[in-house]
């Protein structure tokens, strides 16, 4: 290509101060001398290789490789001089003081005007940043796609065209691909399926926000579920992705078991009061109305005490098998206790439910065979009507076990409307709620106690604390009686402040005595949310000499999810003074495990509907054994609850449980018994809590 006149007509000192000026290093070689040598050299050249102009003239350029002779690179140039045409190459050239630099040469003939060869130029640039960031990109590139081919998630990386440009071998087989096969494909194209998904919205949010994204959907095409997580990144897209359909296959058990009845597959008191709100809930939107059938079977006893348990079981079950056929679109039929039933309806009318009790009757009513016998069972039923503008879930469903009490006392095997003697009923319920906010001022509150024991040795190391009312009429009532009265108002804060100060005051006595032990109590739901109660726990247990790990503090799963942050807020301030926190019922709630790490809980209390079907169903212990082993590895300790046999204490034992509470170990009692209790033990049987006692070991030094 020849000149442009303008620069043409420069004189040759102008080519001169180019050659010298420039950045890059520049070699002419004369082809015509032995060897071709150097016979030019700029200043540039000088300062990279750091040889002087002498040093180089006369030489020919191979020296510059030094030993390093085995380059792709040097057979192209020797190729492209021997055929008098240019080259570009990169080698690794040598400095005079033995350090290696990249170097991209290209060198070219020079001809005269009669095309004649004259000399070889070269044109030499230092490129040994560039060459060495890409290597260590490439090094940096190779770390990174071992690390992501040995990690358990799939990944793969998105560019802004949604086109692959990487996918690890673990994520390309649970996709049903190969990974080379996926590389520049557009994923919308590949897996077109995915439109319209939770994935594919959940990519483009990503996107589009700018910021991280994850979301858990089930995959139908792979018939799996996916959590995935999608991270911008300046490329496009980066996702991980696992395969959690065995933890979705766990948690939905989880949630089957935490919302039904082991021994008859119906729906559980949790599901029962659930669907009964939602029923309530939606009857003020569309004006229809919700019936409860309450059932209670009538001989029911009796089959227990006559054939045991097991044929009692075998009852019970049949009992749920004929309940299980009313199920349908609006009706629910759950168990909520040991003998009582109940069907939730919705859009009904008292005749309708009526009508349904009166078909449930003579079903429940045929024979039973138990252990190779006839047994008539029956029931009793309760029927109540309401909407949601009306009653709430616990007044209807308190209606219908009043009506139900009226049937039984119209001779059983017959059901009864709620009524004016329901309403007898419920006038006596709103005489005692007027009396209970009384009862703390009359002293009429007294605190039981239910011992709990070492699993191991039997001896009793702690004590729950329940309330009970001294009812100047109606004798020792228990909570299920009046506590619902006092959870809606801020009394409920007064007569727990007093359940503290006089648990507090028995562990005194107790202690003084000489027996150590963990006093737990139970908090209830507006207590849980009062900012006050770390401070007036702390002043209580300081004013009688306790440490706080020796004060057990339950909570159920139920009151956690009512003002989460509240609550967290108030346990993590409790947890910091010291007492410890026991999730009690466990497994009847929400039963989510990420609940044991989200709050500071040091215990659990497996709750007794696992415990009572342990010995017939054998799920129960898998279930038993699995929270057990997951609540050590958390290092929580684990209290049984409702040991009413032999049996299940025996089973309870094998599983490595902690603690042991129920029945078969002691009913609640008065202070007098539980001290009578304490001192029929040996001194040697004494034992405290492991962490209560090194409290105590604490505190007195």
């Amino acid at each position: 290509m020849p000149i442009p006149a303008p620069l043409g007509s420069h004189p040759a000192w102008f080519y001169q101060r180019m050659i010298v000026a420039s950045s890059n290093g520049i070699l002419v070689t004369d082809p015509h001398q032995p060897d071709n040598p150097i016979v030019y050299a700029n200043p540039a050249f000088e300062a990279h290789s750091g040889y002087a102009y002498d040093e180089v003239v006369g030489r020919n350029c191979r020296f510059l490789q030094g030993d390093d002779t085995n380059q792709p690179g040097l057979d192209q140039l020797r190729a492209c001089i021997a055929d008098q045409r240019p080259c570009t190459t990169t080698l690794r050239n040598y400095r005079k003081d033995g350090t290696m630099m990249w170097v991209r040469m290209h060198i070219f003939p020079l001809h005269d005007e009669l095309g004649r060869l004259m000399n070889f130029a070269g044109f030499l640039q230092d490129v040994t940043d560039a060459i060495e960031g890409q290597r260590a990109a490439e090094q940096a590139r190779q770390r990174l796609s071992t690390v992501l081919e040995s990690i358990a998630d799939g990944c793969f990386s998105l560019d802004r065209e949604w086109r692959f440009t990487y996918i690890n071998a673990r994520g390309a087989a649970w996709l049903e691909r190969r990974a080379h096969d996926l590389i520049g494909k557009r994923i919308w194209d590949e897996f077109p399926e995915a439109i319209g998904s939770d994935f594919h919205l959940a990519y483009r949010r990503a996107v589009a926000s700018r910021e991280f994204t994850s979301v858990e959907s089930y995959y139908a095409p792979l018939g799996i579920w996916l959590e995935a997580r999608a991270y911008p990144t300046q490329e496009g897209l980066s996702v991980f992705f696992a395969d959690i359909t065995m933890r979705k296959e766990a948690e939905a058990k989880l949630i089957h078991l935490a919302t039904h009845d082991s021994l008859t597959g119906l729906h559980n008191r949790f599901s029962c009061m659930r669907a009964l709100d939602a029923a309530l809930t939606r009857s003020v939107d569309n004006g229809a109305r919700v019936g409860v059938l309450f059932i209670d079977l009538d001989r029911f006893k009796e089959v227990n005490d006559a054939y045991g348990h097991q044929a009692g079981d075998t009852a019970l079950q049949e009992i749920g098998r004929r309940l299980s056929t009313f199920s349908a679109a609006g009706t629910t039929v759950t168990r909520i206790s040991g003998d009582e039933f109940v069907i939730v309806l919705e859009s009904t009318d008292a005749g309708a439910a009526r009508m349904l009790a009166e078909s449930v009757l003579p079903r429940l009513a045929k024979p039973i065979v138990v252990g190779g016998h006839q047994v008539m069972v029956g029931a009793s039923i309760g029927v109540a009507i309401g909407s949601g503008d009306e009653v709430t879930p616990d007044e209807l469903l308190n209606n219908a076990d009043a009506a139900m009490y009226e049937a039984k006392a119209n001779g059983r095997h017959t059901c009864s409307v709620f009524s004016e003697t329901g309403t007898r009923l419920l006038k006596q319920r709103l005489q005692l709620r007027q009396e209970v906010f009384n009862a703390l001022d009359l002293g009429q509150f007294v605190l039981y106690y239910q011992p709990q024991i070492n699993a191991v040795n039997g001896a009793v190391v702690g004590a729950e604390a329940l309330l009970r009312w001294n009812h100047p009429r109606l004798g020792i009532l228990g909570p299920q009686t009046f506590l619902a009265m006092l959870e809606d108002s801020p009394a409920i804060n007064l007569v727990g402040a007093w359940v503290c100060e006089e648990a507090c005051r028995q562990a005194r006595e107790w202690e003084d005595l000489g027996f150590r032990l963990q006093m737990a109590m139970n908090v209830s739901p507006r207590q849980l949310t009062d900012e006050s109660l770390p401070a007036m726990m702390k002043e209580v247990v300081e004013r009688y000499g306790l440490h706080p790990e020796c004060i057990k503090l339950e909570v159920t799963e139920s009151m956690l999810m009512q003002d989460i942050d509240k609550a967290a807020q108030v346990l993590h301030m409790l947890k910091l003074e010291g007492f410890r926190i026991a999730l009690d019922d466990f497994g009847t709630g929400y039963s989510n495990l990420s609940y044991l790490r989200q709050f500071p809980i040091t215990a659990i209390k497996i709750d007794r509907s696992f415990v009572q079907e342990i010995e017939q169903d054998r799920r129960c212990l898998d279930i038993v054994n699995g929270v057990i082993a997951f609540a050590k590895s958390l290092k929580l300790a684990v209290i049984c609850e409702g040991i009413e046999t032999e049996g299940q204490r025996s089973a309870i034992c094998s599983t490595g449980c902690d603690v042991l509470q129920g029945f078969l170990i002691g009913k609640p009692m008065a202070e007098a018994d539980f001290r009578k209790l304490l001192l029929a033990q040996s001194a040697a049987r004494q034992q405290a809590d492991p962490g209560c006692r090194q409290a105590g070991k604490d505190a007195a030094g």
